[in-house]
């Protein structure tokens, strides 16, 4: 297991293990969708990290990517069984996972302590302990500056980038100086929460997804998971739910794919249409809290 400590001394926020409980119980009450662990850690930990902001701290974020991510001669992922048996092969599949991270003075040392209630519900833990949640042989982490909101991968390795936007002008320096070990990964830069992401609500999004996920589980999935009568529409739920990008398709994109495709999507047009709506109901009401909190974090830098 490989790190790579790109946190910017002094940056992040040194606090108290009482401050930092504080703030992971403040988290917790925000209703972010934990529950639903197929995708979209990134936007729940810049979602923290924006709270975060918004109440005067500065956060670091911790990154683990499997060998599939970074390698082109490995498929290994980050797997576990899926609890709440929705996924239609039983596993969560991961290629990469990322969660806030915080700097807490315990006694005379100072820890890194991550918050991850997908994993970790009660409480911060140690980013060790975190990394050895995910089970993964030939792991390599990232210990980074909180604004990267995402990676950019590529099918050629670092060594064999050329960054230059033509024969005649200086270099495209990326935006992360990775260091050499790194020559050989496909993983190149990364990128802020801004431009198209911003401007298209990635953030909100992926909240709303979650959620919507979660809402279908609870009242469609979960009452009939052991219901031999209806095995055909618990199998099709799954295709729909437990493969987020089946779910994604269907109600972020508004689209189809070779499993929703015409037929799927007209045999279930009703329950759709309800969760289509539900969707849209939960993107407005997170693009409606993200605004708020930036406002707040807007209001504090003016009075700087």
């Amino acid at each position: 297991m490989k790190k790579l400590p790109l946190l910017t001394p002094r940056k992040a926020s040194l606090i108290d293990l009482e401050t930092a409980n504080k703030l992971f119980a403040e988290i917790m009450q925000l209703g972010i969708p934990f529950g639903y662990q197929q995708a979209n850690c990134h936007n729940i930990s810049h979602y923290i990290r924006t709270f975060l902001e918004s109440k005067g701290y500065q956060c670091g974020k911790i990154w683990a990517f499997a060998p599939v991510v970074y390698s082109m001669n490995s498929s290994r992922l980050i797997t576990f069984v899926d609890k709440k048996n929705v996924s239609p092969t039983g596993k969560i599949d991961w290629g990469y996972h990322v969660a806030p991270i915080l700097q807490v003075r315990i006694g005379n040392k100072v820890r890194k302590m991550v918050i991850d209630p997908g994993l970790f519900p009660k409480n911060i833990v140690r980013y060790r302990t975190w990394l050895a949640k995910l089970r993964t042989r030939k792991l390599i982490y990232l210990i980074m500056d909180s604004e990267w909101y995402l990676y950019n991968s590529s099918m050629i390795t670092n060594s064999q980038i050329q960054y230059n936007s033509n024969d005649f002008s200086e270099p495209i320096k990326p935006n992360v100086q990775l260091p050499d070990w790194f020559s050989d990964k496909l993983i190149t830069d990364f990128f802020k929460y801004e431009e198209e992401a911003l401007e298209q609500h990635w953030i909100e999004k992926g909240l709303a997804i979650n959620e919507t996920a979660m809402a279908f589980y609870n009242a469609e999935i979960k009452p009939i998971l052991h219901c031999k009568k209806q095995l055909d529409l618990l199998n099709d739920y799954k295709m729909l739910v437990g493969n987020v990008f089946n779910f994604e398709t269907i109600f972020r994109d508004n689209n189809w794919n070779y499993e929703m495709d015409d037929h799927f999507q007209f045999k279930h047009q009703n329950i759709i249409a309800k969760y289509r709506e539900i969707y849209f109901l939960n993107l407005q009401k997170w693009q409606e809290s993200l605004a708020s909190i930036n406002e707040t974090i807007l209001l504090k830098k003016r009075k700087k």
